[in-house]
């Protein structure tokens, strides 16, 4: 607990306005009223309170970053002076003040803290009388008798959230602090539990850390968020270690090691026993994600026996999984619906009159509705606090959205099996109603669900489900009109979105379809694109799609058209008879080259979906001074003009 922060020999991070809207939040409970709710809340540290559990979190929050341990970047304060000097500390928090005892030592540390503190009451000796050891001694027990003199009933943070206990006064009683209590002549002369009532606060101080607040914002972001992107990174360095044959033997238990992993070590370095059903990790295949396997989840017991090569309908191959991480000791959590194969047939000459119906393509699509509703019942939230609002608008998108994509079919089916749903959580993970007060101030997870997805094209049966959540968190203010009429000014921001919404893995066939695309391509006596202008260099492609994000692959520009190659989508290869119009982008040659490629209608079934958008317009990006930037603006440019 001897950790201390700083930069530069200085404490960092002390915000005024934070420190004083915490210490506001935890004499708020003095307010409650009651015959239970105590006159202050006592806090000592170190050796005093025999290093109470509770006293420590309790520090840790009013005076976040200074008792810390195992922090990075920190000095230990034992390279200055003794660990039980820091720890020197007795403070009793009352409803409009607070009785602070400290020595001279520790004094400076705390200051920054407990500066803008209102009607403060502090006990410090000087550095020349904190030198006699017995003086020092005496001086913090009839500070401490001092600080208790007009109270009744006392209230102690008896644990800590990661290591509960039943609350015993006896034990309370054995802290040095209160049995000085009991001395002739200094202490108050009697049994310190017998002259005051002592109140467990422990659980209503929980609740006042778990709600978020600057602090608590930064940690989520620079700390959780990066360890939570991290185990994402994981799961699709394992999944891309796989080929397209080895795929088939992937099991549910090893996709989603690095999920349970993850959960299932923070719970015990925590000491957190509670598990909601809904905030548990999960990887399921195929039809192996019905609403009754949904049900029977468990994550210390993960599937070896449920493969890819046989989870789909009637013992076929899976076409999709749904996977969830769960951070086990914070607020975030998102879900996802990835892919076993790809969407389109590269062109190849010969145009496709109709995309066929896959599995992979309808689950996408239906995915896609998914997505455009999670979204859309965020942004509803976030600007009319009511869920039913929201429920209303996300399931209408979806089932729009299913319009929109020609899969009208499946609106009846689905309406009864899509669910939405939005949970506020707090800090440590659990879930608080939304009718609840303290849910304002917590990170939301919005989600929605699509259970026993039927196959209506060939009747094989249930294809599985898919899902999509994500965590956001939202912010809305009252503002009052010149005309005296009350309008809201709202925002949110999705905290788990730099996970990709869509991915998907290259199955046998898909890899056959690519060989044979990029062997017409190379070959020039029968190339479909015309010859070759440039060679393959790296480059970007986005759209406007809401699952699209910026992927890395390999591009070559030929006389009629452009082939670019992707590790998941595989070939994908744009005529020219399918290019509208390109424009390009490039300030100076200092800057990203931007290709803007507007393209017709008939490219959709040779495009991915995921590519897919309502403007039809792709942007591929090119790295300056690269291979390709160079070839483009040299030979491929003025062909460009053209179009």
């Amino acid at each position: 607990m001897a950790g201390i922060r700083r930069v530069n020999g200085k404490l960092s991070g002390v915000n005024p306005a934070v420190s004083c809207s915490r210490l506001r939040q935890v004499q708020a409970l003095l307010c409650e009223g009651g015959s239970v709710t105590p006159d202050g809340i006592l806090c000592s540290l170190g050796i005093d309170s025999r290093y109470n559990d509770g006293c420590t979190e309790l520090a840790k929050y009013l005076f976040y970053g200074l008792y810390e341990q195992n922090q990075p970047n920190m000095e230990h304060a034992s390279d200055d002076f003794p660990e039980e000097m820091l720890d020197d500390v007795i403070m009793l928090i009352k409803a409009e003040c607070v009785h602070l005892y400290c020595n001279p030592l520790n004094y400076s540390y705390l200051l920054p803290y407990v500066s803008h503190w209102r009607n403060l009451h502090l006990y410090c000796m000087t550095e020349a009388e904190y030198e006699d050891e017995e003086a020092a001694e005496e001086f913090k027990i009839s500070s401490f008798v001092s600080m208790v003199q007009d109270c009744q009933r006392i209230g102690v943070a008896y644990c800590s959230q990661g290591h509960v206990q039943k609350f015993d006064v006896f034990m309370v009683e054995k802290w040095p602090l209160i049995q000085a209590f009991a001395l002739e002549g200094i202490g108050g002369g009697s049994f310190f539990t017998i002259k005051y009532k002592i109140v467990d606060m422990s659980e209503k101080l929980w609740q006042v850390y778990s709600r978020l607040d600057p602090v608590s914002l930064n940690n989520l972001l620079t700390e959780d968020l990066g360890s939570f992107e991290k185990q994402w990174s994981s799961f699709f360095s394992s999944i891309d270690l796989e080929s397209h044959l080895s795929i088939l033997d992937l099991s549910e238990a090893q996709a989603g090691e690095a999920f349970r992993t993850f959960y299932s070590h923070g719970l015990i370095s925590n000491n957190v026993s509670y598990k909601s059903k809904s905030r548990q990790p999960f990887v399921l295949f195929g039809k192996h994600s019905s609403s009754e396997d949904l049900e029977n989840i468990s994550f210390n017991f993960p599937s070896e026996s449920h493969q890819v090569r046989h989870t789909g309908p009637q013992g076929s191959e899976a076409k999709h999984m749904i996977l969830q991480c769960v951070a086990p000791n914070s607020p975030l959590a998102c879900s996802r619906t990835y892919f076993f194969g790809t969407t389109h047939n590269p062109y190849l000459g010969i145009q496709m009159t109709e995309q066929k119906k896959t599995e992979v393509l309808v689950t996408s699509q239906i995915y896609s509705a998914a997505v455009q509703g999670v979204l859309s019942g965020i942004k509803c939230y976030s600007s009319t606090p009511s869920f039913t609002k929201a429920k209303d608008v996300a399931v209408n998108t979806f089932l729009l959205a299913l319009d929109l994509m020609n899969l009208g079919h499946y609106r009846s089916p689905l309406r009864s099996k899509c669910e939405f749903s939005i949970q506020a959580v707090n800090n440590q993970g659990i879930i608080i109603p939304l009718a609840d007060e303290d849910s304002r101030y917590l990170v939301k997870t919005a989600s929605l669900i699509v259970r026993d997805i039927p196959d209506l094209q060939e009747n094989k049966g249930d294809f599985g489900t898919v899902v999509y959540s994500e965590s956001f968190l939202e912010s809305s203010i009252n503002i009052q009109q010149s005309d005296g009429t009350v309008s809201s000014d709202s925002c949110y921001t999705i905290l788990t979105a730099n996970v990709p919404r869509y991915a998907c893995w290259l199955m046998e066939s898909d890899v056959k379809q690519s060989e044979q695309a990029l062997h017409l391509a190379k070959n020039e006596d029968s190339s479909y694109l015309g010859g070759s202008l440039t060679v393959a260099d790296a480059a970007y492609v986005f759209s406007s799609g809401h699952l699209c994000s910026p992927e890395e692959g390999k591009i070559t520009f030929f006389s009629e058209g452009l082939l670019f190659v992707h590790s998941q989508f595989g070939c994908v290869t744009l005529s020219k008879d399918h290019i509208r119009k390109i424009s390009v982008y490039a300030p100076d040659t200092c800057s990203v080259g931007t290709l803007f490629v507007e393209y017709e209608t008939d490219l959709l079934p040779h495009l991915p979906f995921p590519l897919h958008s309502s403007d039809q317009c792709l942007v591929f990006a090119l790295q300056p001074r690269s291979k390709s930037y160079k070839a483009f603006f040299a030979k491929v440019r003025s062909q460009a003009r053209d179009l």
